[in-house]
């Protein structure tokens, strides 16, 4: 059996006033963001160790919890965020809970929270990392190599996300994005000055039976830590006690920004719509800056070594041709779902120093196979189907060939 402590902070009175939002936005454009160690200045403050009583998979087996005290302000599930510079950029599948309302558990220590389930850009945010060797691994690289972990899945925990070594068994984690945000728009519920319990769902684990929903949403169950402490719910005008559920919420130290696309740093996300602090599709001005250093063959390799399960559809060709227009969960993961454990480093590469989304073979004239050139025209049809306009009637390009 796994003994648990973890450090508890006696901050309350610290903390008043210095509310800022939690997660996620529309918007558009703000960029992948940077990462280094360095927030904002933080009270000098004596830890209580106390016991940990959260249950499986969190305490009490094979699963590594993270016990540090990430922050001055609590450990990995207080969900603190420092600085927009503690976003680290991810790429594949993930859980977004930033909208929940939970149910709590039994034992009052963990919630259930229905979260989205979906596919693309997301970010971790590097305090509330749950699984202690993928903390210690991410802190160390991005340390030591800051510029490493800028870059989309280049960061440790980017990579055992990915893979499914998070946990043991997990169907999906908790990050953060901004999908949803052009739906549901982001906004910020002070409850700094009423210190509750939340539900701290960051790299939390997701499972179960998923439920697909009318507007073509899917979502997933997962389970959130509960920390009790200040926080802030990212809707607007919500009642902070909404006993006896809890909240899907965090602790941002810092004023909310004016634009929430500022919570991560930069310019725009490359492979999320505009009106989720997206780039700008591909259009005839879009090119590679000079001196950019992208090497198109490299680009137009992965391209074509990125193979779905069958080993004849290329999923870089037919995840751009969905991701960055459908809102449609199963279409999304038809197209792309496998992409998040291929080499995409010269993509990622390409997008951002174009500054455009779901645009690398356009960048570099790279050319599908048939195959895929066959499920580029199906998955065109769906999205014209759920009235949704494909890359191909914008722009003219990823339009696939009729079977």
């Amino acid at each position: 059996m796994q003994r648990c402590t973890v450090v508890a902070f006696g901050l309350v009175a610290m903390l008043v006033g210095l509310g800022g939002c939690g997660d996620d936005d529309d918007g558009g454009g703000r960029a992948t963001p940077t990462v280094t160690r360095t927030g904002t200045p933080v009270p000098t403050v004596t830890p209580t160790p106390i016991t940990c009583d959260l249950p499986l998979p969190f305490c009490g087996g094979d699963f590594p919890l993270n016990l540090e005290a990430t922050t001055p302000y609590g450990p990995a599930w207080a969900n603190v965020l420092l600085a927009p510079t503690d976003f680290l950029p991810c790429f594949g599948p993930y859980a977004l809970c930033y909208y929940a309302n939970c149910t709590v558990a039994v034992d009052g220590e963990v919630a259930n929270c229905p979260c989205y389930e979906w596919f693309g850009p997301n970010f971790v945010d590097i305090n509330s990392i749950l699984n202690a060797d993928s903390y210690a691994a991410t802190v160390a690289q991005c340390t030591a190599d800051p510029a490493s972990c800028r870059q989309t899945n280049g960061a440790p925990v980017c990579a055992d996300l990915n893979r499914g070594e998070f946990y043991a068994n997990a169907t999906r984690v908790s990050t953060f994005s901004f999908y949803r945000a052009n739906v549901e728009p982001i906004g910020s519920t002070d409850c700094t000055t009423m210190p509750g319990p939340y539900a701290g769902c960051m790299t939390a684990p997701c499972g179960g039976p998923t439920m697909s929903n009318a507007d073509g949403t899917v979502t997933v169950e997962c389970e959130c830590p509960i920390f009790d402490g200040p926080f802030q719910v990212g809707k607007d005008g919500l009642a902070c006690d909404d006993a006896p559920q809890v909240w899907s919420a965090a602790y941002n130290v810092n004023d909310a920004p004016p634009d929430p696309c500022d919570l991560v740093a930069g310019g725009c996300i490359p492979d999320a719509p505009p009106d989720q602090c997206g780039c700008p599709l591909y259009d005839d001005s879009t090119t590679l800056p000079p001196g950019s250093g992208v090497d198109c063959a490299l680009v137009c390799e992965q391209y074509d070594t990125c193979r779905s399960s069958s080993g004849d559809i290329q999923l870089g060709y037919t995840c751009d041709a969905v991701l960055c227009t459908s809102s449609q969960q199963p279409l999304v993961l038809d197209a792309c779902l496998g992409l998040q454990t291929c080499a995409l480093s010269e993509v990622f590469k390409a997008e951002a120093a174009a500054a455009c989304s779901c645009c690398a073979s356009q960048l570099c004239n790279c050319t599908a196979n048939d195959a895929t050139e066959e499920k580029i025209f199906v998955l065109d049809a769906a999205q014209r189907a759920a009235d949704e306009t494909p890359q191909c009637d914008i722009n003219g390009t990823l339009c696939g060939a009729a079977p």
